[in-house]
């Protein structure tokens, strides 16, 4: 008899809680936040910028004809103007056209800088700022022409365009 007493389990009072063993512990898991890189270029970010620059230009360009001694008439203006319009869509656009669109619009205005100082020769424009210009190229006389200023803005414009497509960083994206 006196085994069968010291057999029986007693349970613990009801206004004590009983500790926790290895056995009952449980452990929350902290929520992971994985980050992995992503491999990136600067296309977007310069597509947006240049954009609200050839916007700015194109637009101050039909009030003041010789900003910063450029030739400007309407139709470089106009350009201008679609150049930034088109440049802004493609910074708002995926990551792959707005490269695509730097390299071709980098390749375009370079071609331009350079074609103007290989044809430019020397005279007094028709349009914009009318002084005599060494490197003079009338792409279209009395409507589109560059001058010594349009080649070397259009040449920084290329090298702009470019290096934003082919300049890489790393971003890290939560997933």
């Amino acid at each position: 008899m006196e085994l069968e007493k010291q057999r029986k389990p007693t349970t613990p009072p009801s206004n004590v809680t009983p500790l926790p063993t290895e056995a009952t512990k449980t452990y929350q898991a902290q929520p992971t936040k994985t980050f992995v890189p992503i491999q990136k270029n600067y296309s977007q970010e310069v597509c947006v910028i240049m954009g609200v620059l050839l916007l700015i230009t194109g637009l101050v360009g039909f009030v003041v004809d010789n900003l910063l001694g450029a030739h400007l008439s309407y139709t470089h203006n106009a350009i201008h103007v679609a150049s930034g319009a088109l440049a802004l869509w493609f910074g708002f656009d995926s990551l792959a056209n707005a490269k695509r669109f730097s390299y071709v619009f980098g390749t375009i205005y370079g071609l331009l800088g350079i074609v103007g100082f290989a044809l430019g020769r020397e005279g007094l424009p028709d349009v914009g700022n009318i002084v005599e210009d060494r490197y003079l190229w009338k792409a279209i006389p009395k409507v589109l022409e560059f001058g010594t200023v349009d080649h070397v803005l259009h040449i920084i414009f290329a090298a702009v365009f470019i290096l934003g497509a082919v300049m890489t960083f790393k971003r890290f994206q939560r997933i």
